[in-house]
């Protein structure tokens, strides 16, 4: 392995985190704390229930006989970059860790800012951006959302979890089922997302030596952060550990996801569609997918969830796929990626 490519050390992850340190402490003066026009910025830096509103593609799980169900919607940037990632950058060294090129890490941010589409129709072959470039802007819009993918309050919750040493792993997972679920719908279909895209990365930490405790350094601050423990790096240990737990056990959270209510709570948000009838079908020419309640145009199964594709049998017990350009992906990495 060649000196440019040698496994991330303690004290390269350190680095990059003072880095990290004091490029958020740069943000709080004043110059570049002044808030930009709201139109400059639709996407990034915004609530997530806002730019979802802007920009959403839906996302559905297979069940153990190869079925996908629509269970949830993300934003387009972390579909679009997500799916990328998935198939070119697993085998990637040093993928989210190292830095992509400024110039065209500022020009992929403006594709998915810019109106009506917000990047839904990127097509990445006629593209000159790296994965390097993808993984940057797709941590960039986690860590610049206002509030963390699981919101402060409960911040102390996730950690309280795992604070409590020796811990028993089947009542730590129950605890976290539990607090998932209550989560906000929006942050709880974005976190079960990303848990399960690091999760194919750590899985392949050999080749792209981007281990899940490695992942947690990088992804703590968009994921599991709180403005008390901002300046305190004796408090990160502690969230990069519930963070490093949830990627290792990241598929018995998506097992239990509970189907999109009859009725939406207003907690939650509801992607807009043109009819509530409407049953033409999604291509590549239309991308605008959203999420159907298990009472409209498609009768659902048993258990409340819509049919979105009919598949082989896989033995993974769940995974996520997009729904970017009409029927979700079909890779075999994201379909059947073998037994834990």
């Amino acid at each position: 392995m060649s000196p440019d490519h040698a496994a991330p050390t303690k004290a390269s992850l350190l680095k990059w985190w003072s880095q990290f340190t004091n490029a958020q402490k740069t943000k709080k003066t004043p110059e570049y704390n002044k808030a930009p026009a709201h139109d400059e910025h639709p996407v990034f830096g915004r609530p997530l229930k806002e730019s979802l509103k802007r920009a959403s593609v839906q996302i559905s799980t297979a069940n153990a006989d190869g079925d996908l169900y629509v269970w949830g919607y993300i934003p387009v940037v972390v579909a679009k970059c997500g799916l990328h990632l998935k198939d070119n950058a697993t085998e990637v060294e040093g993928t989210f860790r190292v830095n992509g090129s400024a110039k065209r890490m500022r020009d992929l941010q403006a594709a998915f800012e810019k109106p009506p589409r917000f990047g839904k129709d990127l097509d990445w072959k006629t593209e000159h951006y790296t994965t390097h470039d993808v993984a940057s802007v797709f941590r960039r819009y986690l860590t610049q959302m206002p509030e963390p993918v699981i919101p402060h309050h409960m911040y102390h919750d996730f950690r309280d979890a795992l604070a409590k040493k020796p811990y028993n792993k089947d009542e730590v997972i129950a605890t976290y089922k539990r607090l998932i679920q209550r989560m906000p719908r929006a942050n709880q279909y974005l976190l079960l997302y990303v848990l399960d895209l690091l999760s194919v990365f750590a899985r392949k930490s050999d080749k792209n030596l981007m281990t899940a405790a490695n992942l947690a350094v990088i992804f703590r601050p968009g994921l599991i952060s709180h403005p008390d423990h901002e300046l305190s790096p004796s408090e990160h240990q502690l969230s990069q550990e519930v963070l490093e737990f949830l990627i290792a056990h990241q598929d018995w959270f998506l097992l239990d996801i509970p189907p999109p209510p009859r009725t939406q709570p207003y907690t939650s948000w509801h992607p807009p569609r043109q009819s509530r009838f409407s049953t033409a079908p999604q291509n590549d020419e239309d991308p605008d997918l959203v999420v159907v309640p298990s009472s409209d145009d498609e009768p659902p199964n048993a258990n409340g969830w819509r049919l979105a594709d009919r598949r082989r049998r896989i033995t993974r017990r769940r995974t996520t796929h997009e729904h970017v350009g009409g029927l979700p992906s079909s890779a075999p990495s994201r379909r059947n990626l073998g037994p834990r």
